[in-house]
């Protein structure tokens, strides 16, 4: 009976010659008909991608050595968490010694000339030296100024070790403590260390490029962190995004590398896999509207178990969404018979 009926509706069709636009209930006869809810969700999840845990440019802290440093022991592995004042490497070498005395002599320098521009301060003022002779004071005085406190901003985080060629570099903030040494000894301007700061540890990832303005966070284990920034300027097929800084129960080690999902602020409709169909070469759904079934495009986003989640630009939040007996409506919405 039920193929009976299916027979004379694609007959009905065929004679007229087009494909239907939508179907009255009445004429689907004893097709068993089962509708699911289209529920509205404003973000979804996307496929997992590889992230990596590190910190964006410019937020770690680089200890460079002005001066030749031809052995450095280290006193924690990377990694190690250590405050400000901790020390963290000796430094040794004969280099250590003429800095520390290249130092004082500097100090010395520029205590004097600090006093001869106080002092010519005061004569140019009243006009008892003419202006270029004040001008080659100064700029001297500035000149030693500018290079002791270059000197300075490193001296300033030794510590005395006991052997005048060797010095304990410390900490200059808290942080995690990072460094790399492929040889030893190094020239000077050489990076020795970088203090990342606990508070800078972030997730980046490779995000492609048609997903670029609609993640919104990144998802692990039971963890969701909120994307603080996505790059505006293409790597071949993909942005670069960086995320939140990493709470404490989220945290991992910098470098780790790990599957995250991201998860996209879109809306879309969740609607059971089942009341997807073919319409016309395109992907669709249909609608229980009154007493017909009407076929709506929509656009697959991503799979939630038993589930799709589409998109459409027309709201089908709320929407009665034909679930079973899809394929047969199908046929006969399109001439060519049902199950």
């Amino acid at each position: 009976m039920k193929h009976a009926q299916v027979l004379t509706l694609i007959s009905l069709l065929l004679g007229v010659g087009v494909k239907a636009q939508s179907i009255s209930l009445e004429d689907l006869g004893a097709l068993q008909l089962t509708y699911a809810t289209a529920l509205a969700v404003d973000s979804y999840p996307g496929r997992p991608m590889a992230a990596r845990v590190g910190f964006r440019p410019g937020e770690a802290l680089s200890l460079v050595v002005p001066v030749r440093v031809r052995q450095t022991t280290y006193q924690h592995p990377p990694g190690t968490e250590v405050e400000k004042g901790d020390r963290i490497a000796l430094l040794s070498g004969p280099e250590i010694h003429h800095f520390n005395t290249a130092f004082q002599m500097l100090a010395d320098r520029l205590d004097i000339a600090e006093r001869r521009f106080n002092s010519n301060r005061t004569l140019y003022a009243r006009k008892a030296i003419d202006e270029s002779r004040w001008v080659e004071i100064s700029e001297a005085y500035y000149a030693l100024q500018l290079e002791f406190e270059h000197m300075r901003h490193f001296h300033q985080l030794l510590e005395p070790a006991g052997e005048e060629d060797s010095m304990w570099l410390t900490s200059p903030a808290p942080g995690l403590l990072d460094y790399r040494q492929p040889q030893p000894g190094m020239a000077a301007g050489t990076e020795l260390a970088l203090i990342i700061p606990i508070q800078a540890l972030r997730l980046q990832v490779a995000v492609p490029l048609a997903q670029r303005e609609t993640v919104a966070a990144l998802a692990f284990g039971d963890c969701e962190v909120p994307v603080a920034m996505v790059s505006g300027i293409a790597h071949e097929y993909f942005v670069e995004a960086w995320s939140e800084v990493l709470s404490a129960s989220c945290r991992r080690l910098p470098g780790e590398r790990l599957m995250v999902t991201p998860v996209m602020a879109a809306t879309g409709y969740s609607i059971p896999r089942r009341a997807i169909m073919q319409w016309q070469g395109e992907t669709a759904v249909l609608i229980r509207q009154a007493g017909s079934l009407t076929p709506v495009t929509v656009e697959l986003l991503t799979t939630a178990d038993d589930h799709y989640i589409v998109s459409s630009n027309v709201s089908l939040d709320g929407q009665r969404v034909l679930s079973t007996s899809v394929s047969a409506v199908q046929g006969i919405l399109m001439g060519l018979g049902g199950e």
